[in-house]
């Protein structure tokens, strides 16, 4: 079994990102890390590790986090034979993973498995064939991975073992915004969307995204029409079907 593990980080230290990963009970057989600040990366790459690559990419402020992320992560697989490896575990700076998670997660036998962006376990094979080895450049870069490979009748699971986040995450009120926005390019439905309302204030900022690029007619993914579909059989059927 060969994986190959991916970080992306922009000025966050990987340190225990990756002590956590070289203590898994299943090892993996090589870490590569995306660093988008010169200063962090100088430091880093100075430390002498036979399993693990660090790799400046510069990012471009301009573009949505999601996206800027998935930019870095295909920057350093093309620097990788991903064809050699039967796993590919993407896995945030800001997370650690307990010992045994890789191999319990690797029972599942999905072809995709997280629940979310910070630590997502791929399958080669899949992801060769449903995206022909490259992350999806878009905002919302772990929801659509998620979205377009049930599309195509993948298995997606969520995770048998969960990671640790290190610390809650803040983001900015464009971040809401930007994610409202990519809901309604990815075909969900106003009512899945104003669920989100629920408890939580910034549930209205999504809530504005998708109404600005629902008037804007802002362009759909091509997995759009499947996304809506499944969240109306969600609504009528009580069932998450996605």
């Amino acid at each position: 079994m060969k994986i190959v593990v991916v970080i992306p980080t922009l000025d966050e230290d990987t340190s225990k990102t990756i002590r956590s990963i070289q203590h898994q009970t299943v090892k993996a057989s090589k870490i590569l890390v995306a660093v988008g600040s010169k200063k962090l990366y100088e430091r880093l790459s100075t430390g002498k590790s036979a399993d693990v690559q660090y790799f400046y990419v510069q990012p471009d402020f301009r573009q949505p986090l999601g996206k800027r992320v998935a930019i870095a992560l295909n920057t350093i697989l093309a620097k990788a034979n991903i064809r050699e490896y039967d796993y590919i575990l993407k896995v945030d700076a800001d997370a650690t993973l307990p010992k045994h998670f890789i191999e319990e997660n690797l029972k599942e036998n999905a072809d995709c498995l997280g629940g979310s962006g910070y630590a997502m376990l791929i399958k080669v094979s899949a992801f060769l064939k449903a995206f022909n080895g490259k992350f999806a450049e878009v905002a919302a870069d772990d929801t659509y991975l998620g979205l377009a490979f049930r599309r195509r009748g993948y298995l997606v699971k969520g995770w048998r073992v969960p990671p640790m986040l290190r610390k809650k995450r803040p983001h900015s009120y464009r971040w809401y915004l930007t994610r409202g926005a990519e809901m309604y390019k990815m075909g969900y439905e106003p009512i899945h969307v104003l669920e989100r309302m629920r408890g939580d204030r910034r549930g209205v900022l999504y809530s504005l995204g998708y109404i600005s690029a629902m008037f804007k007619r802002a362009e759909q993914y091509a997995l759009a029409p499947w996304v809506f579909r499944a969240q109306i059989k969600r609504l009528i059927y009580g069932k998450d079907t996605h």
